[in-house]
């Protein structure tokens, strides 16, 4: 394959990618209950081909032969994808007031402060997770053999280092989430009885919603871009409550399906959601993106949250509340940085062959170890993506070691400081992290983005 050639599958493998994200943006949206998918493969052949893979490897282009061969796999298992998405927009439960959608009765959790009805509620989300999780199984499988034919090996280094972020954040959100736990009269495993509906409840942090108005939402993300001289009107944010779509924010490209959870949620998951659409909109063509390095321009964004300068700018956050607001905000983050960490190695497992009941019971112990909250079963289809996992954990080690190197280069409010919007723009552009901008030299290990956590939380 000459270079004319790879620049032709270039364009096929672009195209592809750009029509696949607007068909699962409709998707998680709420917009598109069944998608099409595999008659975008179809359409294609070429960028999700054996042959191709195959070829761009003989001709030493190995970055874009892995993107063929992702491509390759999916397609493999494109209409498996398809029918758990529509048994995800249908899926439903039995709650305390009759039959719930899923998405419905995930927010429905957060809100309640009735144990026995959050538990009910608890409940309708098991079983509509179980409802559809045959079909999501039955597409990690399938998806897991033809990435095994294309040559795409589980990696083993990112799991051992998942292990070790687990490891280094134990004590430290064993300690927040129980003090946070006795606030409400509730005790975290294994010691208690908390489960996956309690602990959803106590991280939408009640208390402190007041400090985080709908309204302003909007304003501080477009003050926020404007500062660091980010464009939003090239993020298409689509912000609505339809019955189907997928509660929090979503970025699939430069798109972000955004609907509401209430409180510090929104303003979290938008701001990694737009920072990873963001990094999408300026950078390189898809087949060039870095998945990591969208997820650490959204975990930068998001970690202003816990920068008590801006926090006391933009939030008027009182100095009595300060502290606990930003130990409570990072238990928010390490919560989801350690569900990743285990479901990781979970999920890579699938990839070796565990398969079934066995599959199942690993995930719900890996969660339950891992948050401290028994987790229902039902739950480890939704958790098969090993290579999202891992982009989200090295998106958050990276983003720490960024953070710390713009505080040191243009001082502590560098989100203020046009120098810094210079430096965060080229990589932008770039798709990647400016040379010499991580001191250390070396990729970032995937504890450090809980470390930097675990220290807000002191």
């Amino acid at each position: 394959m000459d270079a004319v050639d790879r620049e032709l599958v270039r364009g096929e493998v672009d195209l592809l990618l750009g029509e696949l994200e607007t068909e699962r943006f409709r998707h998680v949206a709420g917009l598109e209950p069944e998608p099409a998918l595999a008659r975008l493969f179809r359409a294609r052949p070429k960028a999700a081909h054996r042959e191709t893979v195959a070829a761009l490897r003989a001709a030493e282009d190995e970055p874009l032969a892995r993107v063929v061969a992702r491509l390759r796999a999916d397609r493999a298992a494109a209409e498996r994808e398809e029918a758990w998405r529509a048994a995800d927009a249908l899926a439903a439960g039995q709650g305390p007031d009759g039959r719930i959608g899923l998405g419905d009765a995930s927010l429905a959790i957060r809100r309640e402060r009735a144990r026995d009805r959050r538990a009910a509620l608890g409940r309708a989300v098991g079983e509509a997770f179980a409802g559809a999780a045959a079909a999501r199984e039955a597409w990690a499988e399938e998806r897991a053999r033809a990435r095994a034919e294309v040559g795409l090996l589980p990696d083993w280094d990112v799991v051992v280092e998942a292990d070790a972020l687990l490891n280094a954040s134990d004590d430290a959100y064993a300690d927040v989430l129980g003090w946070l736990a006795r606030r409400e009269a509730l005790s975290p495993r294994p010691a208690g009885d908390l489960d996956r509906a309690d602990l959803l409840h106590l991280l939408a942090l009640a208390p402190w919603e007041g400090l985080f108005p709908a309204g302003m939402l909007a304003l501080a993300l477009r003050e926020l871009a404007d500062s660091l001289r980010l464009d939003l009107s090239r993020l298409r944010i689509d912000d609505a409550a339809r019955p189907a779509q997928w509660p929090g924010a979503h970025a699939l490209g430069a798109r972000v399906s955004f609907r509401r959870q209430g409180g510090a949620a929104d303003w979290e998951s938008l701001l990694l959601a737009s920072g990873a659409a963001l990094a999408a909109a300026h950078g390189p063509p898809p087949h060039a993106r870095d998945a990591a390095f969208g997820a650490a321009v959204g975990a930068l964004l998001a970690s202003l949250l816990l920068d008590r300068r801006w926090a006391e700018r933009r939030l008027g956050v009182d100095r009595s509340r300060a502290d606990d607001l930003r130990r409570v905000l990072a238990l928010r983050r390490l919560f989801a940085l350690r569900t990743s960490a285990a479901a990781l190695r979970v999920a890579t497992e699938v990839a070796r062959g565990t398969a079934g009941a066995a599959w199942r019971e690993a995930h719900r112990d890996a969660l339950s170890q891992a948050t401290l909250a028994a987790w229902p079963d039902g739950l480890a289809g939704r958790d098969a993506d090993a290579d999202a996992h891992a982009a989200a954990l090295r998106g958050a080690a990276l983003a720490a070691r960024l953070a710390r190197s713009l505080r040191d280069r243009f001082d502590e409010d560098w989100w203020r400081n046009p120098r810094a919007a210079e430096a965060l723009g080229g990589m932008l552009a770039a798709g990647a992290v400016a040379p010499g901008t991580s001191p250390e030299g070396e990729a970032p290990r995937l504890r450090e983005g809980a470390e930097a956590l675990v220290q807000a939380m002191e």
